[in-house]
């Protein structure tokens, strides 16, 4: 047993093998899923890649090996065109510089962003299905090769792993304010979130409230540049869509101030006040 792992600190981890495996049938539920899935593929999709996430929060808490973390994100990044596709387009809408003028430019982004977002409907080919299935396979066997105990202990120590990360992460993005850092933050706030929810769902986190918060935040900028990412790669940038650009750096330089007063005058202190008590 660990250092740090005694009887009463394992006892909110207990049931992170069960929740682990859980989670691995549940995507394999899913997956098989949407060869019937009778109009609710987008949804069903979305359900999964939601999942996903957690599942591979949980890896990433018991210390997986990264190769299985990998599999797990393909499976996601496979199933995730089309529905970024929708995210592109309601992300647009967002912005509210839609012209019902014929010839604009404008009415042009929102017809190719709504036509591509018309295939987030489609089932995924069976080949992506089927090699999402065998990874999820392996996954699980790798999990059921560990006792209930072993998977405590490294759940435990991999908790606070997650946790100095997230700390990590957050102080050099105060430091540097760089769009990759900001990406690095949302990551390791995601990873023990979802982690966390999923191999200790009753244990309290310092700082949940706020960590939730900064991600739904820096999920936004995040959706902003992926917007930003599809128009420059299909012609529309801000030499020719100007008004367009214009709306979307204000609101991404909105997003970016209210994630740096999140950081530093919430969820750090939160982190610190709640370790020092």
């Amino acid at each position: 047993m660990s250092q740090d792992g005694d009887s009463d600190s394992l006892i909110p981890f207990m049931g992170a093998r069960t929740a682990l495996v859980g989670a691995c049938e549940e995507m394999e539920r899913r997956l098989h899923g949407l060869r019937d899935s009778h109009g609710r593929v987008a949804d069903e999709i979305h359900q999964l890649r939601k999942l996903g996430k957690r599942l591979r929060g949980g890896l990433a808490v018991i210390g997986e090996a990264k190769p299985c973390l990998r599999w797990i994100a393909v499976i996601g990044r496979m199933l995730g065109g089309a529905r970024d596709a929708a995210v592109r387009a309601k992300t647009w809408k967002g912005l509210g510089v839609e012209s019902p003028a014929i010839g604009a430019i404008e009415t042009a982004i929102s017809g190719m962003l709504e036509l591509a977002a018309e295939s987030s409907a489609r089932r995924p080919p069976q080949g992506v299905i089927d090699w999402s299935l065998a990874a999820v396979a392996q996954v699980k066997a790798r999990l059921l090769a560990f006792s209930e105990e072993e998977l405590a202990e490294r759940a435990l120590k991999g908790s606070h792993q997650l946790k100095r990360r997230l700390k990590k992460r957050l102080k050099q993005a105060l430091q540097r304010v760089k769009n990759e850092d900001f990406h690095e933050c949302r990551k390791a706030a995601k990873a023990w979130l979802g982690g966390m929810s999923l191999v200790a769902p009753d244990l309290h986190l310092p700082g949940q409230d706020e960590t939730e918060k900064l991600a739904g935040n820096l999920g936004d900028e995040n959706d902003l540049e992926v917007l930003s990412l599809w128009l420059n790669e299909h012609g529309f940038t801000q030499a020719t869509a100007k008004a367009a650009w214009k709306v979307l750096h204000r609101k991404q330089e909105k997003i970016r101030r209210r994630s740096l007063s999140l950081i530093r005058k919430d969820l750090l202190p939160a982190l610190a006040e709640k370790e020092k008590s």
